[in-house]
């Protein structure tokens, strides 16, 4: 059995999932209740994220080695992964009460700080990671868990630094083009900066590009292909590349060889490690013939143009924390007599039709399109958005539109804690989940009702 599990072992190392559990499988119709295989086909389901099997298998696994700390801390993560917060909590203190070795304490702090940033108690995460950092001084989880922790903080100067020990993992790739070192901010150099994470991140973390541009002699900006034009146009001093994920990207022989590169995110280690670095302005420049087609069309409305999000997030960003039905959001369409524009990137079309409650318009030829480019010189032409927290937010707060992000109690570092606005844009102002997990929708329809009733409130 043993050298049956160190194939299935192997077999996961190198992602053959199904021929690693098809060995696991092998074990457990000798024996159902071997701890080390249970253990095993979590580890294997986890990592081919097949969470709510892998989930079974833990819990399994929980029922058969009761003292055993990896069970626990693999119940603990799939629970986590699963939003059963209150289970990963508990299971992670069960996991680290039963740790015997240094090494196994570290990595179940790990996980402990790593849930309080997910659940937004940012100081209980630093406290933590700055307790498992006295184990393991050069544990690079434990650096980037402290580092999430204190930017959520706004203790933006030390944040950034133990940011960028989580580069390199699953979430946040380093890229190299040559064999170029990690820019230090050395200005006049040729510089790659790099996009990273998810369309929202890539997004919002180009609000650093400008002052990026005052320091290099080139920067070459390599990002999602979705958002290549619309980066073109906003950034014309700017090399700008749509080959972010692509394996074997053609480049122009001259932009091969840079000095230094740098993910789009670390951009904040050299240019944002103070409140006063924030300005929040307007940096994505729409497409011109799109913003006036819009903007022409929409003037035959006669009312407002309010664009909508009532979704955002994937699996595994919290999407089911991060969605209303539209029924939810009843009292904003009674508020004010406008025209709902929706600003869904997926098909929305049963949901609206299903919907009676207010007139909502879809333009899926745009939301769905490619190219971000198209959806921004739609919501350039709004006259506001409001939406959940997704990708749409940060391009209307981008392009200088007043929006309105509404941010679950699960928020990410970037929304910070309890505060209405955030750092990147002025033109943002953030609505919160309470700890009841109740929307402010009905005090938000109260201020949109007055907004639109005194003139000078809506074009603010």
């Amino acid at each position: 059995m043993e050298t049956t599990l160190k194939r299935a072992a192997y077999l996961t190392s190198i992602k053959e999932w199904d021929d690693a559990m098809d060995l696991i499988n092998q074990v457990l119709m000798i024996d159902p209740n071997h701890s080390k295989a249970l253990i095993m086909a979590t580890h294997i389901l986890d990592k081919a994220r097949r969470w709510p099997a892998a989930y079974q298998f833990a819990q399994r696994a929980v029922s058969v080695a009761p003292l055993d700390s990896s069970s626990w801390q693999n119940l603990g993560r799939l629970s986590e992964e699963l939003y059963q917060l209150d289970d990963a909590e508990r299971c992670y203190k069960k996991a680290m009460q039963l740790s015997r070795k240094p090494r196994v304490l570290a990595m179940n702090l790990n996980n402990l700080s790593s849930y309080y940033n997910t659940v937004g108690n940012s100081k209980e995460a630093e406290r933590i990671a700055l307790a498992t950092l006295e184990i393991e001084p050069d544990n690079q989880k434990a650096h980037g868990n402290l580092g999430i922790a204190q930017l959520a903080q706004k203790k933006w100067q030390e944040g950034w630094v133990n940011y960028g020990f989580i580069l390199g993992s699953e979430y946040r790739k380093i890229m190299k083009y040559r064999d170029e070192p990690e820019w230090d901010g050395t200005p006049g150099k040729t510089v790659v900066v790099y996009g990273e994470q998810g369309l929202g991140d890539e997004i919002s973390f180009a609000s650093m590009i400008p002052d990026a541009l005052k320091l290099c002699s080139k920067l070459i900006l390599d990002c999602d292909s979705r958002l290549e034009t619309l980066f073109r146009r906003s950034f014309p001093q700017a090399k700008v590349y749509g080959t972010r994920w692509e394996k074997q990207a053609v480049w122009a022989d001259e932009d091969q060889k840079p000095d230094y590169s740098m993910s789009i995110g670390q951009l904040g280690k050299i240019l944002r490690n103070k409140a006063e670095d924030f300005r929040g302005e307007t940096y994505l420049v729409p497409p011109y013939e799109r913003h006036i087609m819009w903007n022409e069309y929409f003037k035959t409305k006669r009312k407002p143009i309010i664009g909508i999000a009532w979704s955002g997030g994937l699996s595994w960003t919290a999407e089911r924390f991060r969605r209303w039905k539209l029924e939810e959001l009843q009292p904003l369409f009674d508020s004010v007599d406008a025209h709902w524009v929706s600003l869904q990137y997926k098909d929305a079309s049963e949901e609206i039709r299903d919907f009676k409650g207010a007139q909502i318009h879809d333009y899926p030829f745009v939301t769905q399109h490619k190219n971000y480019d198209e959806t921004a010189g739609l919501v350039s032409a709004c006259d506001m958005v409001i939406c959940m927290q997704t990708s749409v937010g940060h391009l209307a707060a981008a392009l200088g539109i007043p929006t309105w992000v509404f941010v679950n109690n699960l928020s990410q570092w970037r929304y910070g804690g309890v505060e209405e606005t955030i750092p990147w844009y002025k033109s943002m102002t953030v609505w919160r989940q309470d700890s009841n997990k109740r929307w402010p929708i009905d005090e938000a329809a109260r201020v949109l009702k007055l907004r639109y009733s005194v003139p000078k409130l809506a074009r603010a």
